[in-house]
């Protein structure tokens, strides 16, 4: 079939029956009690290590997430009636650390109830929550990539995430009480479980609210746009708009600051040229230093070169067919397109923090999923690479690896030190240049809740 490259992409249609019998196979391999209790074991294990720290390291014992005190710092000034954007405005926390408020205002409305909450609970509280979404997220992933069967994808899922609760990503957002997890569930969720004919009207709805509480999400309702759900669109616009309007009815001096002012400062969230800052404007201020104009430019070239690049990649899914009515089982072009949106955001964002990397699980096995039905060479070799690859990037971190004196950095530790980028980019080419195709006509057994 030709795409907009001028190429002739082949079809899932071998690969159809292929995941079919996979499918199939897993289904019948369903994990025993046995098989079930030591899988349940194992993912409890890791993310109690994870939550509570490795036993005879510095980890061990700590209980308190720093981002997670700002949270209820926020909440605590503004029930005080104190500005949250003011110079100095916000404490230390309880591990003597000075972050700014970076949050819109509505969201510190809702991190008010953090407050009556001593800090070492909401702080387990929330990785308990994260460890529970990432389960989550991967089981519905496998259930819009139709893998496995509706009564072991819980197995699956756990299974995995015994893994991949130890990826960068993760263990970051788990180590600093982060709410990556919870906002990219609200996506998912939005996108593929309220699809559903009894949650249409809805969608578009917890877009809007992540939105709210932190900027970024808003970038998924380009999903909406491209596959014309229009309403959705609409509904996620009046969603996001609503909460504001929330947050500015109840802080009205604040909200007027950070919608004004505090909203173009993105240097206060953090060093921009750090390592951990993993995009496009990060990779270019490491090479050319944070005062030139150089760097500038060259991000707003190179940002403009990913929105072509992740609207090629999204137009060359189809996306009127990936979201067409019906169950959400085997729409692998459905999560392409999501990931392909999912990633351009991350490219492009002035602050890409390695922790908000969460979208990595999705992507990775969305391109397994690919790379396993598609009977063509080229397919298996980029897919399977970019899955081999990823699993090694991001449960590596190689950022980490380097010194943090970012100006310093010989060639090669530039593509070690942006590998998450890189990878990014890499991805939105292959969606592009390579995009799945699905079968004339498939059999759907169940829907991707």
């Amino acid at each position: 079939m030709p795409t907009a490259s001028g190429q002739t992409q082949p079809r899932d249609e071998g690969g159809a029956l292929r995941g079919q019998r996979l499918a199939e196979r897993l289904t019948r391999r369903s994990p025993g009690p046995a098989a079930r209790a030591a899988i349940v074991a194992a993912f409890a294990l890791s993310a109690a290590l994870q939550i509570l720290g490795v036993p005879f390291t510095s980890s061990f014992g700590t209980r308190t997430r720093f981002d997670m005190d700002v949270y209820r710092i926020g909440g605590q000034i503004w029930h005080q009636g104190l500005s949250l954007y003011a110079d100095g405005s916000m404490p230390f926390t309880a591990d003597g650390i000075w972050l700014p408020f970076t949050y819109p205002p509505f969201a510190a409305l809702l991190f008010t109830p953090l407050g009556a909450i001593p800090l070492a609970v909401a702080s387990i509280g929330i990785s308990l929550v994260t460890a529970a979404l990432l389960v989550y997220v991967t089981k519905l992933s496998l259930a819009v990539l139709d893998i496995g069967s509706p009564g072991n994808r819980w197995w699956l899922a756990i299974a995995a995430s015994v893994a991949t609760i130890w990826f960068n990503p993760f263990w970051m957002t788990l180590g600093f009480g982060q709410i990556n997890v919870v906002l990219m569930a609200m996506i998912m969720i939005d996108v593929f479980v309220l699809h559903r004919a009894g949650g249409r009207r809805a969608q578009g709805v917890l877009i809007g609210i992540a939105s709210a509480v932190k900027l970024t999400p808003l970038v998924f309702l380009g999903v909406f746009l491209v596959a014309r759900r229009f309403r959705a669109v609409a509904t996620g616009l009046a969603a996001f708009v609503g909460a504001a309007a929330i947050g500015w009815i109840w802080m009205p001096a604040d909200s007027r600051t950070y919608w004004t002012d505090t909203l173009f400062h993105t240097a206060r969230i953090g060093q921009p040229e750090g390592r951990i800052n993993q995009n496009l404007n990060a990779a270019w201020l490491r090479v050319f230093g944070d005062a030139g104009s150089a760097a500038e430019v060259a991000w707003i070239l190179t940002s403009v070169a990913a929105t072509v690049l992740a609207l090629a990649a999204v137009l060359a899914a189809r996306p009127a067919e990936a979201f067409a009515r019906g169950p959400m089982t085997g729409r692998v072009d459905a999560l392409a397109i999501t990931c392909a949106v999912a990633v351009w955001g991350l490219l492009v964002s002035p602050t890409t923090w390695a922790h908000h990397w969460v979208w990595c699980v999705p992507a990775l096995l969305l391109c397994l999923t690919i790379g396993w039905r598609v009977d063509e060479r080229r397919y298996r070799a980029t897919y399977f690479g970019l899955a081999g690859t990823g699993v090694v990037i991001f449960a590596v971190g190689p950022f980490q690896l380097l010194p943090p004196i970012e100006h310093g950095w010989a060639a090669w530790q530039h593509l070690v030190g942006n590998a998450f980028t890189l990878w990014g980019v890499a991805l939105l080419v292959a969606l592009w240049r390579l995009p799945y195709r699905a079968p004339e006509t498939t059999t759907v057994s169940a829907t991707a809740a």
